[in-house]
């Protein structure tokens, strides 16, 4: 049967993506027709200088918003139209998605204009996405989307295709969930590959390889799940247990990579844990060196994630070296050996100074992955690992301070027992994943960035390579995650600063302007806001300041909210006003106010500080000039007219 496969942004542009390349190879060695069509990476090459910067790891967050992906689709509709037609001309009867977090707005999109130009299309999404959780069934809500494959495909999807190319229709088997009328109905959990040497090798041949960024690279993935199960990770949630490739496995599917792209001499391996078994490793490398001996083919470098075992023997590292393994990173997390049992990590610090010294000597670049402010990690425990870090700054050549820090991956055991790790209930507010804090208060997320910031600074004064793991600079990052941060605890003055000095940094950010413009429709619709709240505030002087507090006590919950609301939906301010009827005025204008200012949709809140004050989100408002300066920086930033927008502001203030 004729399929497409379709990857849509946003995902990586060094190398074609790994897990559509997987599917091509099985559903070809199942006999099906394949077409690739990599529409990420042609979208990246045809990407607008405003746009330039949207395939950054740190922007990552701007696919997730459906406002912002809709005004991408619109301004690049001529050549997502002209991929449409190319996807369509191939007759392939099943279009599929690989679906991951950031693409799936995207490639509904996709979807629906594939529905839009021939119905008959059946529409397959799959993908990391929907391996846990309930994506599988929300996703299938929409309907350009007939089907969704949870978990590994490798089995069922080709398996599907060949039950719909006999029947002529979606056949429910584990692993699939689909629409019966208007039932979503979902076949169940499907069994995990126990023996990767079973699967097709991976098939790169249908993708556009002259427009990856790195012309030298194959992507490689020997083994799926891991040995270990930290609390940090969801990776033994997603793979149960460990599966892997031999030796000669490895070896066969790498071989023929390399026939095929001769000029790609790189293996990068996508492994979360590529020494889970290594004796499958050493047989790996000894076949490598073998092919050494009879031709050229196999010359190779290759890097790849390793834990900290006893294994790691100077034998074993010696014989990855020779078979040109370059680069070895590993998880050392932290130096404190509480903080390590918290993560459930399996080594010892003694272990890990022993095995870095040996990766070191046997010259593979030595790479340690470090993680600051893990719930209850304390000031003296972060210490550790700066004194890990100088004591074993001899055996390492980089050091990689995690960009998140401590970030709750969705689904791992850590992100589901936030209580018994003492991180505070957001409460009504989402939760998450970067901006969490301990019910103590001693770790925030401003906490974690100040000790990445000392812990980058240490490696680079000891002289190691200080690997960001980022696209950008580090000094964007800092300023964007910042932004986000005070713009997800509702403080909007200091998010509009960091908004303002990442513009001035990279005044092409397209991402940055779409915050701004949001921030400077806000400001424009302030002044009214301060007007209406000095005209409540002023009209009610003889309010005394005790009555003022205990009917904010009463309301907050309310006044809070950006919903307006009557007085009989607040019961505790309707009795207290029984008794206290000559409030009643002040209490009316108050609503009255508090309506007018959510009509203006700009975050104005009514909040006590020793007194009823204006706020903006969570930061008190004095007055216009802090207003009208930032109006006036924010609109230079966006290069308008400043001092125009200034004039038309006074103006509208004064015919009032």
């Amino acid at each position: 049967m004729k399929v497409a496969l379709v990857q849509m942004p946003v995902w990586w542009t060094l190398d074609p993506p790994l897990g559509l390349a997987q599917m091509a190879g099985c559903l070809r060695a199942a006999g099906h027709e394949v077409s690739v069509f990599d529409l990420n990476i042609q979208l990246w090459r045809r990407r607008s200088p405003q746009s330039h910067a949207l395939w950054s790891w740190e922007q990552f967050h701007f696919w997730n918003y459906e406002e912002r992906v809709d005004k991408f689709f619109k301004e690049n509709r001529a050549a997502l139209e002209s991929f449409l037609e190319s996807i369509l001309k191939t007759d392939a009867r099943v279009i599929g998605f690989s679906v991951n977090i950031g693409s799936q707005i995207p490639s509904l999109r996709m979807a629906e204009m594939i529905k839009k130009a021939d119905p008959s299309r059946l529409v397959v999404f799959g993908g990391q996405y929907f391996f846990l959780g309930d994506k599988t069934a929300e996703m299938l809500k929409n309907p350009p989307v007939d089907v969704v494959f949870q978990g590994a495909a490798d089995e069922s999807f080709p398996l599907f295709l060949t039950d719909y190319a006999r029947t002529g229709r979606a056949v429910l088997r584990p692993g699939v969930g689909l629409r019966q009328g208007e039932k979503i109905v979902l076949g169940g959990a499907v069994s995990p590959v126990p023996q990767l040497d079973k699967v097709p090798f991976a098939d790169f041949s249908l993708f556009p390889m002259d427009l990856y960024e790195d012309q030298g690279r194959i992507p490689f993935a020997a083994s799926r799940g891991c040995v270990w199960a930290c609390h940090y990770c969801s990776t033994h949630r997603f793979w149960n247990g460990y599966s892997c490739m031999s030796g000669d496995r490895m070896f066969a599917e790498i071989l023929h990579h390399r026939r095929l792209f001769p000029q790609r001499t790189h293996v990068d391996f996508y492994d979360i844990t590529a020494n889970g078994r290594p004796e499958n490793l050493f047989r790996f490398a000894q076949l490598v060196r073998d092919h050494h001996q009879r031709s050229t083919l196999m010359t190779i470098g290759w890097k790849i994630n390793a834990i900290v075992r006893p294994e790691m023997t100077p034998e074993l590292l010696s014989a990855l070296y020779e078979a040109g393994c370059m680069e070895i990173i590993y998880g050392i997390e932290s130096g404190s050996p509480r903080v390590l049992k918290r993560m459930n990590k399996n080594y010892s610090p003694s272990v890990a100074e022993r095995v870095l010294r040996d990766t070191h000597a046997a010259r593979i670049t030595t790479t340690a992955n470090f993680m600051l402010g893990y719930p209850g990690e304390t000031e003296e425990e972060f210490g550790m690992t700066l004194d890990f870090l100088r004591g074993n700054a001899a055996s390492l050549d980089k050091a990689y301070a995690s960009a998140t820090f401590t970030s709750l991956e969705e689904n791992s055991y850590l992100t589901e027992h936030r209580a018994e790790f003492g991180i505070r209930d957001p409460g009504l507010k989402v939760g998450h994943s970067l901006y969490w804090e301990t019910e103590d208060g001693l770790n925030s997320y401003l906490v974690r960035m100040d000790r990445y910031v000392r812990f980058r600074a240490l490696a680079e004064q000891l002289g190691l390579e200080a690997y960001k793991g980022i696209n950008g600079e580090v000094e964007l990052e800092r300023l964007s995650k910042l932004a986000q941060y005070f713009l997800y605890t509702d403080n909007r003055l200091r998010a509009t600063e960091m908004y303002l000095q990442y513009a001035q940094r990279a005044a092409d950010s397209e991402t940055a302007r779409g915050d701004l413009r949001e921030f400077q429709r806000e400001l424009e619709a302030f002044p009214q806001a301060l007007r209406r709240f000095e005209r409540w505030r002023n009209g009610h002087s003889e309010v005394p300041a005790s009555a003022q507090e205990t009917i904010w006590e009463k309301a907050n919950a309310w006044l809070t909210d950006d919903k307006p609301f009557r007085l009989e939906e607040c019961p505790q301010l309707a009795e207290w006003l029984r008794e206290n009827g000559r409030y009643k005025d002040y209490v009316d204008d108050m609503l009255e106010t508090h309506a007018f200012l959510q009509g203006l949709k700009c975050h104005a809140f009514l909040r006590w500080d020793k007194g009823f004050r204006l706020f903006w989100g969570r930061d008190v408002v004095e007055g216009p000039g802090r207003v009208a300066g930032l109006l006036e920086e924010v609109s230079a930033a966006l290069g308008q007219d400043a001092s125009g927008g200034k004039v038309k502001d006074e103006r509208m203030v004064n015919s009032r």
